[in-house]
């Protein structure tokens, strides 16, 4: 693994579609990509997905970040796997796994709702 600074832009986004696939295979629920460039200045990409139970989002967690991690990304924070929200924070593209009740709790979508989607 490369501890790389800067990551083209349009590998951000191939990263995200396949991790978003990844996600997908593990059964995630709801996958959506978001563009916040335009919308904050300090935001690239949000992936978000939701799991059927504390456990499956630990799975899929653990799974986004070993993908994330061959590509190169270095991560930036420690996750609270217990938790039902996960944050996987990898700069340009960060993750947010929830269980449906702090999904609909939290409603990130609608929160950036200025945010471009990107199909997977």
């Amino acid at each position: 693994m490369t501890d790389r600074l800067k990551v083209e832009e349009q590998e951000i986004v191939d990263i995200s579609r396949e991790c978003a696939q990844v996600l997908s295979e593990k059964k995630g629920l709801d996958i959506v990509i978001m563009d916040l460039r335009c919308v904050n200045s300090y935001l690239d990409y949000f992936l978000i997905a939701t799991g059927n139970s504390r456990i499956h989002c630990r799975s899929m967690a653990r799974d986004a970040e070993k993908f994330i991690h061959s590509k190169g990304l270095r991560q930036r924070n420690k996750p609270d796997y217990e938790s039902g929200w996960i944050i996987l924070d990898f700069n340009e593209l960060i993750v947010h796994i929830f269980t449906h009740e702090l999904r609909e709790y939290y409603q990130l979508e609608r929160l950036w709702g200025d945010a471009t989607e990107i199909t997977y």
